[in-house]
């Protein structure tokens, strides 16, 4: 039986779709989102993630295209895994801005834990969100000028004042707070001395909410500086220098990299664990992809709003999401029990397809037995105490 024509993609589409998912390859959107300094139709932000690497850099371009195929063309390890080895699944958000979506973040977690289903997520912060543009002159970014953000900042003072409590609730409800820097530059030719600049401007914006906004009351924070373990760079931008920052600055791991799914993390010769991003493997071409929301709404949509809920179209792409979300998670727990990993953005691309796809996932793996739906920094304490399964 021939497929609905809303379903069914022409040769011409198909053959679309590849070219621009090798190009994601080759010219490294895995790595990258462009930034879009505006909020979307739906109150949600785009600005978190879309931030990313101009193309006019082609040594950038060439050195990251070099570290994507070496990833894709890595050996999987063997590991001695027993049924009762740990199936982690960790899930993230990157930004901070959109105080609605926090909350149905939030939501959804009460909701899980009362269908009995436990799961915590990892809010990598950027730390701008804790700034208005009148208050933005605190920040100064490493070879630029003070005041400017590549995500802006907060909207209003009032905000912030939200925010803070928000995440002090997440943080009461044993989520974790990591770091995403704060205006969301790219690292990748910061050296030493520009990384440390950027984590202490890090702790002084957003643990001094408080003072940097003195028109507003800001509730005292409950999360104390030695609670901020993880680190992941904006636009995954990073370079060697960054290793050694965040060993002097006391960080225990990165989120930062990608990697293929199946091989456990390890740890480097600064103490730092390297917990990266998985790929999945999308469609019927199952290209693979990373597992980051924008990327998957690059390859499927080009970054554009194109489908709405309830459509056709929307519910294919949904499930195409979802199954390789699944597909993702039964390929290591059906063997070497590597840690998931999918990150987010506080963003609703194509009418909340992601987020919902995300959630669908959870509600089907979260519960089962010997699966941990939880942080980074939850999974890292396992790594110290039991460590990786030997190969």
């Amino acid at each position: 039986m021939r497929e609905p024509r809303l379903l069914q993609d022409t040769r011409e589409q198909q053959s679309r779709k590849v070219a621009a998912a090798l190009l994601l390859v080759v010219a490294l959107t895995f790595f990258v989102w462009r930034v879009a300094l505006r909020e979307d139709k739906m109150g949600v932000e785009m600005n978190d993630s879309e931030a990313g690497m101009s193309m006019h850099d082609p040594e950038a371009g060439i050195n990251m295209a070099a570290t994507v195929a070496s990833v894709l063309s890595a050996p999987q390890k063997s590991y001695a895994v027993s049924s009762d080895t740990p199936q982690f699944v960790v899930l993230s958000f990157d930004g901070a801005k959109s105080l609605a979506m926090l909350q149905e973040t939030l939501d959804f977690q009460k909701k899980m834990y009362e269908e009995e289903k436990p799961l915590q997520f990892t809010y990598f912060i950027s730390a701008a969100y804790f700034l208005t543009k009148e208050t933005g002159k605190f920040y100064r970014p490493p070879g630029e000028k003070a005041g400017i953000s590549k995500i802006g900042f907060s909207d209003t003072a009032e905000d912030i004042s939200e925010r803070v409590a928000l995440f002090n609730a997440a943080s009461v409800a044993k989520n974790e707070i990591a770091s995403h820097a704060v205006g969301h530059f790219s690292g990748s030719h910061w050296t030493y001395e520009d990384w440390r600049q950027e984590f202490r401007q890090f702790n002084s914006i957003f643990f001094h909410a408080a003072e940097n906004n003195p028109s507003i009351k800001v509730a005292p924070w409950l999360i104390k500086p030695k609670d901020i373990v993880g680190f992941r760079a904006p636009l995954l931008g990073i370079n060697a220098a960054l290793y050694e920052a965040l060993h002097d600055t006391h960080f225990i791991y990165d989120a930062s990299g990608i990697a293929r799914g199946g091989n456990w993390p390890e740890k480097d010769a600064y103490g730092i664990w390297r917990i990266p991003l998985g790929t999945i493997n999308v469609g019927t071409q199952k290209i693979p992809i990373i597992a980051i929301d924008y990327s998957i709404w690059k390859y499927q949509s080009n970054a554009k709003e194109e489908v709405m809920r309830g459509s056709a179209r929307w519910n294919a792409y949904f499930r195409d999401v979802t199954k390789a979300y699944v597909d993702y998670f039964n390929h290591n727990y059906n063997g070497s029990r590597a840690p998931v990993v999918i990150a987010n953005h506080f963003s609703k691309w194509n009418d909340g397809l992601y987020f919902e796809a995300m959630k669908a996932f959870a509600e089907e793996e979260c519960g089962k037995p010997y699966v941990r739906c939880t942080t980074f920094s939850e999974l890292v304490n396992y790594l110290e105490t039991t460590g990786p399964p030997h190969d």
